[in-house]
């Protein structure tokens, strides 16, 4: 029995020893593995700091307001604003980086290549989120310029015009962010071309036959303006007056009755006298 007992005790001591000297070799690795990981917290929080009021002194946050990201963010309950969202991805990277060094440390193979392989990715979340925000603001100045120089032209259609080609530049700029995610839409990419450019063809031949008589005015009227001054009076068909100004498809008179715009094609079907 006693035989026993001392071996039992032997085998304890030689694991107390062991560990005792297992915990010595890894307390230092430990200890400076623990004071990388709270330093890059302290640095990774000061950076996300800095990284809102960056984004917050470029008012990114007003402008993305302008876009419809901002809409969709809320409709998927996520309440934080673009420049909380990218301080946050610059803050876990800056914690995946931290982790990874402290990884190393403790001689942790496995889990040191897992969050490098996360580390990597999330720098092409930022890219891709940067290109959704630049891309909507892209969308929507594109749409506004579209609709302002349409609306100078008395055409119409100016606001599906500007909407169309809104939504055909949020769909590259999504394109664009899933490609930049690494995911492979070549195929998707070829066929939305195709339909993009199906679209813009039916919707060009829309235009141009729907406006063919505002177009046809609008050259001739640009001949007109050879021809007529404002200030001199004419006669067409029982009209008669001084020429006030030229709109874009068309010439106002100031008749007795008041002012009269007569389109630009009648000057050429009818006689008209100049004097």
């Amino acid at each position: 029995m006693n035989t026993i007992l001392e071996r039992t005790q032997g085998l304890l001591s030689e694991a107390t020893t062991q560990a005792y000297q297992k915990m010595t070799e890894i307390l230092p690795e430990a200890l400076l593995a623990i004071l990388i990981v709270v330093a890059g917290w302290v640095v990774a929080s000061i950076i996300y700091r800095i990284c809102v009021k960056i984004l917050a002194f470029f008012a990114v946050d007003k402008l993305v307001a302008k876009t419809p990201l901002d809409r969709m963010l809320k409709s998927i309950g996520v309440s934080k604003s673009a420049s909380e969202i990218l301080g946050l991805l610059v803050f876990w990277l800056a914690i995946l980086v931290t982790l990874v060094f402290a990884s190393e440390i403790l001689h942790l193979d496995q889990l040191s290549h897992a969050l490098e392989v996360v580390t990597g990715y999330i720098p092409q979340v930022i890219a891709a989120f940067l290109i959704i925000v630049f891309g909507m603001l892209l969308a929507r100045f594109l749409q506004t310029l579209v609709m302002q120089s349409l609306s100078k032209t008395d055409l119409g259609y100016e606001r599906s015009i500007g909407r169309t080609v809104q939504t055909i530049v949020l769909v590259f700029v999504f394109l664009a962010a899933a490609e930049q995610l690494g995911l492979s839409l070549s195929f998707v990419t070829t066929n939305v071309l195709i339909v993009v450019a199906a679209v813009l063809l039916i919707g060009g031949l829309s235009v141009v036959l729907g406006a063919r008589t505002v177009l046809e005015n609008a050259l001739l009227c640009q001949h007109l303006k050879r021809q007529i001054s404002v200030g001199q009076t004419l006669s067409i068909q029982n009209l008669k007056g001084t020429v006030k100004s030229f709109t874009l498809s068309g010439v106002i008179i100031n008749t007795s009755e008041g002012d009269t715009v007569i389109p630009a094609t009648l000057f050429f079907t009818q006689t008209y006298t100049i004097s």
